[in-house]
């Protein structure tokens, strides 16, 4: 006896390797007896949805019976009681649970997305000041440039003009000379031909009176 029941046990453990998961169908309680006739105790009642461990299976007179687990009780129900699936009101229930989780999440993500709105706004707000303060800058170094850039322009216009200055100083220095050497020159040839003139005349009044006393001279030969 003590056999049987040992490999009894091992059989047990064996089958709990390959468990397979099955539930109770809908709208029943049914029994879980310590053997597969009506005549064996009944350990447990399962309802419908109730979650359990098949263990193994076989058929005797006919009938498929399954030798299940639920929770610490083991024992053998009918399989034609037993479907791979949920329940249609636990599927349900499912459902409408991932259906929250679904509809929590949804709104999660609409709250994060208006954040990310919201946060998107201010960034452009942001982006549009700092645009604003940098074309406000651009504006400003436009002018430093130009304010800065007359004092140089009219630096380099001064530097031009003395350069202009000093040019005209040396060409005016020049005809300054030029203008004098012309009238020492204009001078001299006034003082040349004035001194041309008066010697001319002196030649010229030196012959005449030559002429005139030789005329007087043969006048006065003719008359003796």
């Amino acid at each position: 006896m003590s056999r049987l029941i040992l490999l009894f046990t091992l059989f047990v453990s064996a089958s709990q390797l390959a468990a397979d998961t099955r539930y109770v169908v809908d709208e029943l309680i049914i029994t879980v007896r310590s053997g597969r006739t009506n005549s064996h105790q009944i350990v447990k009642l399962l309802r419908s949805g109730a979650k359990i461990d098949v263990l193994s299976e076989l058929e005797d007179n006919g009938k498929q019976y399954a030798f299940i687990q639920a929770g610490d009780v083991t024992g053998w129900v009918l399989s034609q009681y037993l479907s791979p699936e949920k329940i249609a009101r636990d599927r349900i229930e499912d459902i409408e649970a991932n259906a929250a989780k679904i509809r929590q999440e949804n709104n999660q993500l609409k709250k994060q997305l208006n954040e990310l709105r919201d946060k998107n706004a201010s960034l452009i707000q942001q982006r549009d000041k700092l645009n604003s303060n940098a074309q406000s800058m651009d504006e400003e170094l436009s002018k430093i440039k130009r304010v800065t850039a007359r004092p140089l322009a009219i630096q380099k216009s001064n530097e031009t003009l003395r350069i202009q200055l000093a040019q005209k100083t040396s060409e005016a220095k020049l005809l300054s000379e030029e203008n004098v050497s012309l009238k020492d020159r204009e001078q001299r040839d006034w003082f040349i031909a004035g001194t041309g003139v008066t010697i001319g005349s002196i030649l010229f009044g030196i012959i005449l009176t030559r002429i005139r006393w030789r005329r007087r001279s043969s006048w006065g030969n003719n008359s003796f």
